[in-house]
């Protein structure tokens, strides 16, 4: 089945392969495709892979009211319990960071190893509430999910990337993602993760964990991976070069070994 119903919202998620499971946790405004490029690799590297869309995203339900973090990461639990999973690796990008973050801290026998990737670990800021009203204000807009894509765009993949075949047949399927979207419910997304801070609670996870980061990142920079790394005690902390904040499409290659190397290690 492709979905499961959690708090009465029915979410959209896909699975590949056999074996050890591995949950994959997009970014704000995207859906589950956006971890394409870790598929076939996953699967072959022995994984069942299971990529969600949150709630308000992708092929799930629409939303009506703000959802939070906690809310989010509980999505992620029943979805655990709908495929009977105990435990998984949970890899999560920029809001799926802070979702995997709350994960590892809320309900830490369903995590067994963790990977933190172009995140953060608070949105408890004046800086970050002001970015997410002005996301909510574009959500809102007329075609406003497309309008935050186009403008987002430049900044979350790198400008090699976005020259390349692959960056043009990326930002096609992406922009109609986009144009697919209900803004209502991303702009309840954006209002719901403020305020969400693990950032002095870092140290009580206790599971092998990655933190990558990309050099050229200016949404989620180098130095909040490093110092996210240097809190969790099991952590290490790999800088792709020249990518920019969707690590995982724009440096593919390198995220991918990377991801295999503290997998297999």
């Amino acid at each position: 089945m492709a979905y499961y119903i959690h708090e009465q919202r029915r979410n959209y998620y896909v699975e590949f392969g056999h074996g050890r499971p591995i949950v994959l946790l997009h970014g704000i405004g995207n859906s589950g495709r956006a971890w394409s490029p870790q598929i076939a690799p996953l699967v072959a590297a022995g994984f069942r892979v299971i990529v969600p869309d949150h709630a308000g995203h992708g092929a799930s339900a629409r939303i009506d009211a703000p959802l939070g973090i906690a809310d989010l990461a509980g999505d992620v639990v029943a979805l655990l319990d709908h495929l009977e999973i105990e435990s998984a690796t949970i890899v999560g990008l920029s809001l799926g960071g802070l979702i995997a973050i709350e994960l590892a801290l809320a309900a830490p026998t369903r995590v067994d190893k963790l990977v933190l990737a172009n995140s953060f670990p608070s949105t408890a800021t004046d800086a970050f509430r002001a970015l997410a009203d002005q996301w909510a204000n574009t959500f809102r807009s007329a075609d406003g999910p497309v309008k935050r894509f186009e403008g987002a765009w430049p900044l979350n993949v790198s400008a090699a990337f976005q020259a390349s075949d692959a960056g043009l047949a990326t930002w096609q399927s992406w922009h109609a993602i986009a144009a697919m979207s209900d803004g209502r419910s991303l702009a309840y997304i954006a209002q719901g993760i403020v305020g969400y801070d693990a950032s002095t609670r870092l140290a009580a996870i206790a599971k092998p964990t990655l933190v990558i980061a990309g050099s050229d990142d200016r949404i989620s920079p180098p130095s909040i991976g490093q110092a996210m790394s240097a809190q969790i005690r099991m952590a290490r902390f790999v800088e792709i070069r020249n990518a920019a904040h969707i690590s995982n499409v724009d440096s593919a290659n390198v995220f991918n070994e990377a991801l295999a190397a503290f997998l297999t290690a």
